[in-house]
């Protein structure tokens, strides 16, 4: 699996220019849900941060937060950024589920509960 993915990331990083692609996180024309505009090599390097955060998930410590890097492609039409971080998980979404669906939400912080 590992070696697939290095694969991918290298194709990712090999095929797409990261001076012609744009991401963004915006919001719908109601301003009521979060959206992404982007171009389909700002979806690409986004997905190649995800797959290089999912990687480095195996290889930190349990509660590290993963910071993504400023990049010029990455664009904020809010005027701020929606996502900066990663918060690891380390459970299943059973596990993780059930964590949230006994603890309030004023009180959750599910990353150190489990």
């Amino acid at each position: 699996m590992i070696n697939s993915l290095h694969s991918i990331i290298s194709y990712l990083e090999e095929t797409n220019d990261p001076h012609i692609a744009y991401f963004s996180y915006t919001t719908d024309e109601d301003g009521e849900a979060g959206a992404i505009s982007a171009n389909k090599e700002g979806l690409r390097l986004y997905a190649l941060e995800l797959l290089k955060k999912s990687m480095e998930i195996e290889q930190l410590p349990e509660q590290q937060s993963l910071v993504f890097c400023p990049r010029e492609w990455m664009v904020s039409e809010t005027g701020y950024h929606l996502i900066n971080c990663v918060r690891p998980m380390y459970h299943s979404r059973e596990t993780i589920l059930s964590v949230v669906e006994r603890t309030p939400y004023a009180a959750r912080n599910i990353r150190y509960e489990l």
